[in-house]
């Protein structure tokens, strides 16, 4: 066994050898700090779902209910009923009530800033209607408003109605209905939270802390798993099998095509040169042929993608739900031509005219680029200086640079940037994909990044807006097509290549990991925003092994 594994079990917190105590990595960290406010995107990872429970869960088509037991929608799709659950209380011992979701909601009706899952933007009102009965009015009919609805945080109003500014509130001794409340240690290097004494579901609850250490990048997060340290992650692994898989049978992975790679390009870019440049889908076209897509995944994420088959980036699994016409006639601008490349950089006036192998603007001046990605993110930054490179062939200089996860945001948010790299979020229909991407409503400040390439189209956002008002099944597949009609001859983004998330979980410690489960599938990613998590976790329980056999297993 390699000396660094050896020595990092020996450093590992006592904690790791309590058997109840269950060691996840929702999110790499530069240092935790005390922030367990759900309203704030950046809340401690642990925050949603172990400490606030939503009022259900939407996952796979299905839906399972939390605090609440039942949702219903008006015919006219203008308002929903929640009623809730009783027996539920707060982890100080109040009683969860209607008050508390009634709350929750005008809280984010009226604080845009706190209203991360654009949730209260769509409220037009929120009234108590019975004893545990709530009544959501919204400002238009919206079919799609569940989907935010289930990611909504619920607080306690008697806590909370004394709060002076709960922008700034970091909530450092949260009050929860989740299972894991009590905050039993806390420092920037690890959090460890422990059971809720009145979780509403403590009988199924076997575990009796979670704890999450601070990780900062990606090799990192692979040595601790594959020292055993971690319980649970989604991690990029480079050849998973013997980095990972091969130190222990109890190293259990599986893999999961998701959400495309694409290249955001920044359509509101502070220098009116680069912004004339990216405005013209010649140069996005040029960019997007010079990558040799299939190269780029060998080399980047180690095989572990799969091709783009549309430039619009929608996902295979929804190809039913288009004409394939539609990228048959623009699937060319996805494939490897670095000739046709450079032909339309040429056509653009984009030359090299100094001979030093790179392209000057039509008026002399150098081109530049920069391309932004988080540090730690190893796939994205490998995928950078691979793009940087195939630039370069067609005579495009490239800079990489990999900057903290909160530069990262923040530049996007203020449209400080030439080029980067974003995943998207993925669900059971193409329009979350679409709406994340291309939406001009999430192209605010608050808005998480996916929209941030500042590209505007009405008729894009007037398709999005009729997708939501829209009950038929197949009047919605009919919208879809016109939006992936619509985006193929646009090229707003470059996509790259199909992700392929990996969860990795360590059976050594906890038996009930998910495989092939009927019911829910397999283990869910640990990231903050997958909600099956939590349903995960209740399913997990103490596992008894002989002894660990981490010394018996170690790559050739």
């Amino acid at each position: 066994m390699p000396f660094f594994l050896i020595l990092i079990l020996l450093l590992l917190p006592s904690t790791v050898s309590a058997a109840s105590t269950l060691t996840m990595i929702p999110r790499l960290t530069d240092g935790h700090q005390r922030n367990f406010n759900p309203f704030r995107a950046n809340s401690v990872s642990t925050t949603k779902g172990f400490i606030f429970e939503p009022l259900f869960i939407t996952a796979a088509e299905k839906r399972y209910y939390r605090l609440a037991d039942s949702v219903t929608f008006s015919d006219d799709l203008s308002k929903i009923k929640l009623h809730l659950r009783s027996g539920i209380t707060w982890s100080d011992g109040q009683p969860f009530v209607a008050e508390d979701v009634v709350y929750s909601l005008n809280l984010q009706k009226d604080t845009p800033n706190l209203d991360i899952h654009h949730v209260g933007e769509k409220i037009k009102s929120v009234s108590k209607t019975g004893p545990r009965e709530v009544t959501v009015t919204l400002k238009q009919p919206n079919t799609h408003f569940l989907t935010l609805l289930a990611h909504s945080p619920i607080v306690p109003f008697h806590q909370w109605k004394t709060v002076k500014d709960p922008e700034t509130f970091l909530n450092p001794d949260p009050i929860g209905t989740g299972p894991f409340t009590k905050i039993s240690s806390f420092s920037s290097q690890e959090v460890v939270q422990c059971r809720n004494p009145k979780y509403w579901q403590a009988s199924k609850l076997a575990i009796d802390c979670i704890r999450y250490p601070k990780v900062a990048s990606n090799e990192e997060l692979v040595d601790r798993l594959s020292a055993g340290e971690i319980d649970w992650a989604s991690a990029f692994i480079p050849d998973i099998d013997r980095n990972y898989a091969a130190y222990s049978p109890h190293h259990k992975y599986h893999p999961d095509v998701s959400s495309v790679v694409s290249l955001l390009f920044n359509f509101d870019n502070p220098d009116p040169n680069i912004k004339q440049v990216i405005s013209d889908i010649r140069f996005r076209r040029a960019m997007s042929m010079a990558i040799d897509r299939e190269l780029l995944i060998n080399i980047a994420v180690f095989g572990q993608g799969q091709l783009v088959t549309t430039p619009s980036g929608l996902e295979p699994k929804f190809s039913s739900w288009v004409n394939p016409s539609h990228r048959d006639q623009f699937n060319y601008y996805i494939r490897y031509h670095p000739s046709a490349s450079k032909r339309l950089l040429d056509n653009m006036n984009i030359k090299d005219k100094d001979g030093d192998g790179y392209r000057e603007l039509p008026s002399g001046k150098p081109l530049y680029l920069s391309i932004i990605t988080p540090k730690g993110w190893s796939d994205f930054e490998s995928s950078a200086e691979v793009i940087k490179d195939m630039a370069a062939t067609i005579g495009i200089k490239v800079i990489h640079s990999s900057v903290n996860f909160s530069l990262y945001e923040e530049l996007m948010a203020t449209a400080d940037y030439d080029i980067t790299l974003t995943n998207y979020p993925r669900g059971n229909s193409p329009f979350i994909y679409f709406d994340a991407a291309f939406n001009s409503e999430h192209q605010k400040k608050e808005s998480p990044r996916y929209a941030r390439h500042y590209f505007v189209q009405p008729k894009v956002d007037a398709l999005l807006h009729e997708y939501k008002v829209t009950k038929s099944l197949d009047d919605k597949k009919v919208i879809i097509d016109k939006l992936e009609a619509l985006l193929v001859r646009k090229q707003v983004t470059v996509p790259l290549y199909y992700k392929i998330d990996t969860v990795e979980y360590n059976s050594t410690r906890f038996k009930g990991w998910w495989q092939d489960d009927q019911q829910h599938g397999k283990v869910p990613p640990i990231w903050s925003n997958s909600q099956l998590r939590l349903l995960q976790t209740l399913d997990l329980s103490e596992a008894k092994h002989k002894e660990r056999e981490l010394d018996q297993y170690h790559p050739q």
